[in-house]
């Protein structure tokens, strides 16, 4: 979360550090079944991570393609000119 804290909305980590909060309570009380079941929360939560993170980049990769203006075809004069010679 550190490294791509910036591209993580506020309810996603929100949510993984209240699973984490639960991980840790679970630990305490030294029970198998809710430290699983925390663990398997917070390895739910952090898939939304790379969720968010492969989101961002396909919206900033679409945002370049659509900056970079189209190339042009030859015009009909210029594919004229190429079979004359």
């Amino acid at each position: 979360m550190k490294e791509h804290g910036d591209k993580i909305p506020q309810s996603v980590k929100d949510q993984i550090n209240g699973d984490m909060t639960a991980v840790n309570e679970a630990i305490t009380t030294e029970d198998t079944d809710k430290i699983k079941e925390a663990l398997e929360k917070l390895k739910n939560s952090q898939m939304e991570i790379g969720k968010a993170i492969y989101s961002n980049q396909n919206n900033a990769q679409d945002d370049q393609q659509s900056e970079q203006p189209a190339e042009e075809p030859p015009k009909e004069e210029e594919k004229k000119d190429e079979k004359k010679e």
